[in-house]
């Protein structure tokens, strides 16, 4: 083997290492066409009636939004929406790349309070799939306040929610939506 030969595959393997790390640590775009993901909205009696006594309780508990500073927590769920998906919309939910792109995709501008209000919205997209609508307003996960504008806290709310629907648990998804509290439940019991 000549010593052009080894320079040539060294130069490919560095680059094989590369893509490989580029992968795990960025991640790649989905091959998943968008005809593949489906999601179905049920009803929350539906939903409850597959989940066992102790998952019900968590539902409930996440379901009840949390406490303002210096206020009791409300004994009030908000109005919930129940969207079950299949294992190719969790797929592309699981990349963070993807989501990414979906927002950029879509518009969003991160609040005074650290929510993240989204509009344009294209109808068939991975957030209308999950129930997102224009000028929804995205507050809090399983009952816990997020910060859009501190990526760690993105990112690890992303992995905490990525992990549930992994393990076949549903995730609460708080949003304001015209003024009102919406549950937007995210079951992936149809995969």
């Amino acid at each position: 083997m000549s010593i052009f030969d080894k320079i040539l595959w060294g130069v490919l393997i560095l680059l094989v290492t590369l893509a490989i790390v580029w992968g795990i640590v960025i991640g790649l775009p989905s091959s998943i066409p968008d005809v593949a993901m489906k999601s179905e909205r049920i009803s929350i009696e539906a939903l409850r009636k597959d989940l066992t006594s102790e998952q019900n309780a968590l539902l409930t508990e996440n379901l009840t939004p949390a406490a303002e500073e210096g206020q009791a927590r409300s004994r009030r769920a908000p109005q919930s929406e129940v969207f079950r998906i299949n294992r190719p919309l969790l797929t592309k939910l699981a990349n963070r790349t993807e989501c990414q792109q979906e927002l950029m995709n879509a518009s969003s501008e991160p609040q005074e309070d650290g929510s993240l209000r989204i509009f344009d919205i294209k109808a068939g997209c991975l957030l209308d799939k999950v129930g997102l609508q224009n000028e929804d307003r995205l507050k809090m996960v399983d009952g816990q306040p997020i910060d859009f504008t501190s990526m760690g806290a993105v990112f690890s709310s992303h992995s905490s929610s990525l992990a549930k629907l992994q393990s076949g648990q549903p995730v609460v998804i708080q949003i304001e939506r015209r003024g009102r509290m919406v549950a937007l439940v995210i079951d992936p019991t149809g995969i």
